[in-house]
């Protein structure tokens, strides 16, 4: 256990070097934020930037809050992926490539250990990335346009978390499999995104699917209510998470192993 802590303590540490810990929850954060100040100012804006004739009058209802914080997340769900996707693509394929793994490795470290310090390190900066950016959308959708109740506020946003968590999950796997940081992001964005618009086209057979895990957030901003599927889904999302784990640590000692 004292050698996962100095690991884990070595990534956030190499997070604060590279800035990581800043500008993810910057760029989160202003996610959030665009979304319910853009729908309050969308009819000026327009009215500015848009080219329409003089005396044009706009009409454009206001979106409700539950509809603007479903859009935060939408956000999240295409460039919050991509930047967490990025952010993580070199956690295991960089240090191999240049020797730190191995160096770390000699010290006789278990390779569990390694790789759950990583998938730690890669949990904290998205947690607290999703929180706080969340949180910066609930207060400003709160005071342009309506107040969204807390409990549904908490409630989708550890419901959605349990999706990003399962993104950096494969993308440490993706790291563990390949060397180059470039097919390392392309691999696992391809997959993330094939993996919701198969759950989206087949959405009757696909109710297990992690990717289920965006749909019952917007029920629960929607209505305050989980459809009876997710359970399964979550259930199913965590067993995923899991054997990704397990499928890494081995993958890696596999190839240290052999190198």
């Amino acid at each position: 256990m004292t050698q996962w802590t100095v690991l884990y303590r070595k990534e956030m540490t190499e997070m604060m070097r590279n800035y990581k810990m800043i500008w993810i929850p910057i760029v989160f954060i202003l996610l959030g934020v665009m979304q319910p100040v853009s729908s309050y100012y969308m009819p000026e804006i327009l009215d500015t930037f848009g080219g329409l004739p003089d005396g044009t009058i706009l009409e454009m209802p206001t979106p409700t809050g539950t509809e603007v914080l479903m859009n935060v997340l939408s956000n999240y769900g295409m460039l919050g992926v991509l930047i967490l996707v990025l952010s993580a693509m070199g956690v295991v394929s960089a240090e191999r490539q240049s020797g730190v793994a191995g160096m770390v490795m000699i010290r006789a470290v278990p390779y569990s250990s390694y790789i759950l310090s990583k998938w730690a390190g890669l949990l904290t900066i998205t947690l607290i990335s999703l929180f706080i950016g969340y949180a910066a959308a609930w207060y400003y959708t709160g005071l342009l346009i309506e107040t969204v109740a807390f409990e549904r506020i908490f409630q989708s946003v550890v419901i959605y978390s349990i999706w990003l968590v399962f993104v950096v999950t494969l993308t440490l796997l993706f790291s563990t499999i390949m060397k180059g940081n470039g097919s390392v992001a392309f691999v696992s964005i391809f997959v993330v995104f094939a993996i919701s618009t198969v759950t989206s086209i087949l959405g009757k057979y696909m109710k297990w699917s992690p990717a289920t895990m965006t749909e019952h957030t917007g029920q629960v901003l929607l209505s305050g209510e989980l459809d009876s599927s997710f359970l399964l889904a979550f259930i199913t999302t965590i067993a995923i998470i899991i054997f990704l784990l397990i499928l890494s640590i081995q993958i890696f000692k596999h190839k240290e192993l052999l190198e």
